[in-house]
């Protein structure tokens, strides 16, 4: 192996290594922003819980349409 061979072939390492570092980097912002995404649903039904319930339906009924405990609507009705 020549002097060429063996530049191209330590670039070759240099650079596939540093890809991995990029492609890592791209999963952790990827869940990074699954993550921001569902906070964002929560959010979202957590004002829709509140909402339901402020207009006259009773916790119970909305734990049912949300397929939650009446405790966890009665907790969100209070944070929210």
């Amino acid at each position: 192996m020549n002097d060429r061979e063996k530049q191209l072939e330590y670039r070759t390492r240099q650079l596939e290594r540093q890809m991995k570092g990029v492609q890592r980097q791209v999963r952790v912002l990827e869940a990074r922003m699954e993550t921001a995404e569902r906070q964002q649903d929560l959010r979202v039904r957590n004002l829709e819980i509140k909402s339901a319930v402020q207009s006259g339906l009773s916790q119970a009924k909305v734990a049912e349409i949300f397929d939650l405990s009446a405790a966890r609507v009665s907790q969100i009705v209070k944070r929210a």
